[in-house]
Protein backbone atom coordinates (compact mmCIF):
# COMPACT_ATOMS: atom_id res chain seq x y z
CA UNK A 1 0.00 0.00 0.00
CA UNK A 2 1.11 3.33 -1.32
CA UNK A 3 -0.61 6.18 0.34
CA UNK A 4 2.86 8.34 -0.71
CA UNK A 5 2.18 11.38 -3.52
CA UNK A 6 5.71 11.04 -4.87
CA UNK A 7 4.29 8.23 -7.20
CA UNK A 8 2.53 11.19 -8.70
CA UNK A 9 4.94 13.57 -8.35
CA UNK A 10 3.80 16.82 -9.91
CA UNK A 11 1.44 15.60 -12.72
CA UNK A 12 -1.30 18.12 -12.37
CA UNK A 13 1.06 21.02 -12.70
CA UNK A 14 0.49 20.12 -17.04
CA UNK A 15 2.45 18.10 -19.96
CA UNK A 16 6.30 19.02 -20.78
CA UNK A 17 5.42 22.90 -21.25
CA UNK A 18 8.83 22.53 -23.56
CA UNK A 19 9.00 26.34 -24.42
CA UNK A 20 8.68 27.30 -20.45
CA UNK A 21 11.18 24.96 -19.48
CA UNK A 22 13.64 25.98 -21.85
CA UNK A 23 13.56 29.45 -20.28
CA UNK A 24 14.26 27.92 -16.69
CA UNK A 25 16.98 25.59 -17.89
CA UNK A 26 18.54 28.65 -19.21
CA UNK A 27 18.16 30.48 -15.68
CA UNK A 28 18.97 27.28 -13.36
CA UNK A 29 22.42 27.39 -15.28
CA UNK A 30 23.08 30.43 -13.72
CA UNK A 31 22.52 29.44 -9.99
CA UNK A 32 20.71 32.09 -9.25
CA UNK A 33 19.90 32.99 -5.53
CA UNK A 34 16.10 33.19 -4.81
CA UNK A 35 15.67 36.84 -4.87
CA UNK A 36 17.04 36.87 -8.79
CA UNK A 37 14.93 33.75 -9.07
CA UNK A 38 11.48 35.82 -7.75
CA UNK A 39 12.46 38.75 -9.96
CA UNK A 40 13.17 36.87 -12.86
CA UNK A 41 9.68 34.71 -12.74
CA UNK A 42 6.70 37.29 -11.09
CA UNK A 43 9.16 40.57 -11.77
CA UNK A 44 10.71 40.24 -15.40
CA UNK A 45 7.49 37.38 -16.32
CA UNK A 46 10.52 35.12 -18.64
CA UNK A 47 7.70 32.69 -18.94
CA UNK A 48 4.99 35.40 -20.27
CA UNK A 49 2.44 34.08 -18.29
CA UNK A 50 -0.62 35.58 -18.00
CA UNK A 51 -1.35 35.94 -14.17
CA UNK A 52 1.59 35.99 -11.39
CA UNK A 53 0.55 32.91 -9.65
CA UNK A 54 0.53 30.87 -13.36
CA UNK A 55 3.94 32.30 -13.35
CA UNK A 56 4.84 30.74 -9.95
CA UNK A 57 2.80 27.43 -10.43
CA UNK A 58 4.90 27.23 -13.94
CA UNK A 59 7.92 27.74 -12.48
CA UNK A 60 7.75 25.86 -9.76
CA UNK A 61 6.80 22.32 -11.92
CA UNK A 62 9.32 22.85 -14.10
CA UNK A 63 12.14 23.50 -11.28
CA UNK A 64 11.21 20.38 -9.86
CA UNK A 65 11.16 17.96 -12.88
CA UNK A 66 14.33 19.77 -13.73
CA UNK A 67 16.39 19.25 -10.30
CA UNK A 68 15.87 15.44 -11.00
CA UNK A 69 18.65 15.95 -13.97
CA UNK A 70 21.97 17.12 -14.21
CA UNK A 71 23.57 20.46 -15.48
CA UNK A 72 24.39 18.81 -18.49
CA UNK A 73 20.95 18.13 -19.06
CA UNK A 74 20.20 21.43 -18.69
CA UNK A 75 22.44 22.68 -21.23
CA UNK A 76 20.95 20.65 -23.90
CA UNK A 77 17.82 21.57 -22.57
CA UNK A 78 18.39 25.10 -23.00
CA UNK A 79 20.85 25.14 -26.10
CA UNK A 80 19.68 21.70 -28.30
CA UNK A 81 17.13 20.88 -30.72
CA UNK A 82 13.29 20.34 -30.06
CA UNK A 83 13.66 16.78 -29.96
CA UNK A 84 16.52 16.52 -27.41
CA UNK A 85 14.84 18.75 -25.20
CA UNK A 86 11.33 16.89 -25.36
CA UNK A 87 13.04 13.54 -24.58
CA UNK A 88 14.92 14.90 -21.53
CA UNK A 89 11.94 16.87 -20.55
CA UNK A 90 10.09 13.42 -20.56
CA UNK A 91 12.82 11.99 -18.91
CA UNK A 92 12.07 14.50 -16.17
CA UNK A 93 8.80 14.06 -16.08
CA UNK A 94 9.21 10.05 -15.19
CA UNK A 95 11.63 10.67 -12.36
CA UNK A 96 9.62 13.21 -11.00
CA UNK A 97 6.40 11.24 -11.72
CA UNK A 98 6.60 7.61 -11.33
CA UNK A 99 3.11 7.05 -12.49
CA UNK A 100 4.06 8.39 -16.28
CA UNK A 101 6.70 5.11 -16.53
CA UNK A 102 3.92 2.91 -14.64
CA UNK A 103 1.68 3.97 -17.53
CA UNK A 104 3.80 3.56 -20.32
CA UNK A 105 5.36 0.54 -19.53
CA UNK A 106 1.85 -1.42 -18.58
CA UNK A 107 -0.22 0.69 -21.28
CA UNK A 108 1.52 2.03 -24.05
CA UNK A 109 4.37 -0.58 -24.49
CA UNK A 110 2.09 -3.60 -23.40
CA UNK A 111 -0.38 -1.89 -26.49
CA UNK A 112 2.24 -1.94 -28.76
CA UNK A 113 3.57 -5.70 -28.19
CA UNK A 114 -0.20 -6.89 -29.09
CA UNK A 115 0.16 -4.09 -32.37
CA UNK A 116 -2.26 -2.43 -31.62
CA UNK A 117 -2.64 1.08 -33.42
CA UNK A 118 -4.31 3.53 -30.93
CA UNK A 119 -4.32 4.06 -27.11
CA UNK A 120 -7.53 3.38 -26.41
CA UNK A 121 -9.67 6.85 -24.79
CA UNK A 122 -10.28 4.62 -21.34
CA UNK A 123 -6.82 3.84 -21.21
CA UNK A 124 -6.10 6.01 -18.23
CA UNK A 125 -9.00 5.76 -16.38
CA UNK A 126 -8.67 1.52 -16.29
CA UNK A 127 -5.15 2.45 -14.83
CA UNK A 128 -6.02 4.68 -12.47
CA UNK A 129 -9.17 1.99 -11.22
CA UNK A 130 -6.70 -0.83 -11.47
CA UNK A 131 -4.23 0.98 -9.21
CA UNK A 132 -6.78 2.31 -6.67
CA UNK A 133 -5.80 -0.61 -4.39
CA UNK A 134 -2.27 -0.39 -4.15
CA UNK A 135 -2.21 3.11 -4.80
CA UNK A 136 -5.10 4.65 -2.18
CA UNK A 137 -2.87 8.41 -2.74
CA UNK A 138 -5.17 8.31 -5.81
CA UNK A 139 -8.52 9.24 -3.67
CA UNK A 140 -7.22 12.16 -2.11
CA UNK A 141 -7.45 13.51 -5.55
CA UNK A 142 -10.83 15.07 -6.96
CA UNK A 143 -12.20 13.24 -10.16
CA UNK A 144 -11.37 16.72 -12.05
CA UNK A 145 -7.52 16.66 -10.63
CA UNK A 146 -7.22 12.64 -11.93
CA UNK A 147 -8.79 13.73 -15.62
CA UNK A 148 -5.99 16.66 -15.51
CA UNK A 149 -3.49 14.50 -14.68
CA UNK A 150 -4.71 12.24 -17.44
CA UNK A 151 -4.72 15.36 -20.17
CA UNK A 152 -1.55 16.18 -19.06
CA UNK A 153 -0.02 12.29 -19.39
CA UNK A 154 -1.61 12.39 -22.88
CA UNK A 155 -0.14 15.67 -24.54
CA UNK A 156 3.53 14.26 -22.67
CA UNK A 157 3.64 11.32 -24.61
CA UNK A 158 2.41 13.13 -27.95
CA UNK A 159 5.10 15.71 -27.01
CA UNK A 160 7.69 12.85 -27.24
CA UNK A 161 6.89 11.07 -29.79
CA UNK A 162 4.64 8.23 -28.53
CA UNK A 163 1.56 9.17 -29.78
CA UNK A 164 1.11 11.58 -33.03
CA UNK A 165 -1.33 13.99 -31.53
CA UNK A 166 -3.66 13.59 -28.20
CA UNK A 167 -6.79 13.84 -30.19
CA UNK A 168 -6.24 10.59 -32.54
CA UNK A 169 -4.08 8.59 -29.93
CA UNK A 170 -2.09 6.67 -33.00
CA UNK A 171 0.97 4.65 -31.10
CA UNK A 172 4.30 5.69 -32.41
CA UNK A 173 7.79 4.18 -32.00
CA UNK A 174 10.53 6.23 -30.15
CA UNK A 175 14.03 5.76 -30.51
CA UNK A 176 15.90 7.56 -27.79
CA UNK A 177 18.86 9.52 -29.21
CA UNK A 178 22.81 9.29 -27.97
CA UNK A 179 22.62 12.45 -25.89
CA UNK A 180 19.36 11.02 -24.26
CA UNK A 181 20.82 7.77 -23.66
CA UNK A 182 24.07 9.70 -22.04
CA UNK A 183 22.18 11.30 -19.42
CA UNK A 184 20.01 8.11 -18.21
CA UNK A 185 23.96 6.36 -18.35
CA UNK A 186 25.19 9.73 -15.95
CA UNK A 187 22.04 9.56 -13.96
CA UNK A 188 22.06 5.64 -13.09
CA UNK A 189 19.00 5.48 -14.97
CA UNK A 190 20.38 3.02 -17.87
CA UNK A 191 17.18 0.88 -17.17
CA UNK A 192 14.83 3.00 -18.10
CA UNK A 193 16.05 3.23 -21.96
CA UNK A 194 14.57 -0.50 -22.39
CA UNK A 195 10.77 1.16 -21.29
CA UNK A 196 11.15 4.34 -23.03
CA UNK A 197 12.10 2.59 -26.26
CA UNK A 198 9.20 0.40 -25.79
CA UNK A 199 10.93 -2.88 -25.05
CA UNK A 200 9.50 -3.58 -21.43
Amino acid sequence: MNNDKTWIGDLLGGPLMSRESRIIAELLLADPDEQTWQKQIVGHNILQASTTNTAKRYATTIKLRLNTLDNAAWMLIAEGSERERQQLLFVALILHSPVVKDFLSEVVNDLRRQFKEKLPMASWDEFVASHLPHQPVLTSYSDSSIKKMGNNLIKALAEAGYLDTPRRRNLQSVFLLPETQATLQRLGQHELVSILEGQR
